[in-house]
């Protein structure tokens, strides 16, 4: 007797910061995207897969949606419409202690007319009281939306909850990824995110988040490292010498932190080699988008 499988395509949407990262990988339980508190961390359109006995879920992980500012934020925001094609269910993540601002309505208008989506209010362990939290529910559900949960990565039973509202729109097909699979992403592009992370946490305002990291080289050629080379594109030439630092102890410090994080990755010892490279204003010119990747 054939075993019968479901699966369903799940398309995860909201501002930046709204905890979309922090939901996928605590499903998935392994971290295919960037967690940080600053905003704007996911660029790229990620899939986390989780699976479990004949149920198989892959979650559309997006970058945020932005202001209209410069090119790339359009490219980013032309990445969240892309997610949504294929797509069973849309989880609207809305984090409780924000406000319902225009642009998250005007995010709301771009799906109204897709028939499965469920609202989420997410960081439910920050302090907020059970009035609140009603007040914020319906608020969405004045948005538009008949069914609005709670989700918090330090509550187990949110995570089922959710798993099971899931699996009721989940439809009979084989598995689309091998049952082992946690992301369809490859390493190259989880040893770029880990660089572009410490970027964020090390360095201040903007600059973080007008640099762009490309992997030159990963070589296996050696038995007992790997070593990745890797380039850092700053968008104006007063960023170099501060990505850089006094005597280059920023971007050692930069690099210390991803070489560890990368090791405990892909459980090897690495040799990793960064460069800072100036691209002026990449960010604001779709062919330089595109040639770094995006």
């Amino acid at each position: 007797m054939s075993r019968k499988t479901r699966t369903c395509f799940v398309s995860i949407i909201g501002l930046p910061n709204s905890g979309k990262s922090s939901l996928v990988n605590s499903i998935v339980n392994y971290p295919i995207s960037i967690v940080s508190s600053k905003a704007q961390t996911t660029r790229d359109q990620i899939n986390g897969i989780y699976t479990n006995d004949d149920l198989q879920i892959v979650f559309v992980d997006t970058p945020g949606f932005h202001k209209k500012i410069n090119k790339f934020s359009d490219v980013l925001n032309k990445n969240v419409m892309d997610a949504l094609e294929g797509i069973d269910l849309i989880l609207f993540l809305h984090p409780v202690n924000k406000f319902i601002n225009e642009t998250t309505k005007d995010l709301f208008k771009s799906i109204a007319n897709f028939k499965n989506k469920i609202a989420i209010l997410t960081k439910l362990d920050l302090e907020v009281d059970d009035q609140k939290l009603n007040m914020q529910a319906q608020n969405l559900k004045k948005l538009g939306f008949d069914l609005v949960m709670g989700y918090s990565t330090e509550y187990k039973m949110t995570k089922n909850d959710l798993i099971s509202k899931i699996e009721e729109f989940a439809y009979e097909s084989n598995f689309f990824y091998d049952e082992d699979l946690t992301t369809n992403q490859s390493t190259r592009f989880f040893v770029k995110e880990i660089i572009r992370k410490h970027l964020l946490l090390n360095l201040k305002e903007e600059i973080p988040h007008q640099c762009a990291v490309v992997i030159e080289n990963f070589s296996e050629a050696n038995e007992k490292f790997i070593e990745i080379e890797a380039t850092i594109y700053v968008a104006r030439k007063s960023h170099l010498p501060i990505v850089v630092g006094n005597g280059g102890k920023m971007l050692e410090k930069i690099g210390t932190g991803a070489r560890k994080e990368i090791e405990s990755l892909l459980d090897s010892k690495i040799v990793l080699k960064n460069k800072v490279k100036i691209n002026n204003n990449w960010f604001a010119n779709e062919s330089k988008i595109k040639k770094l990747g995006y």
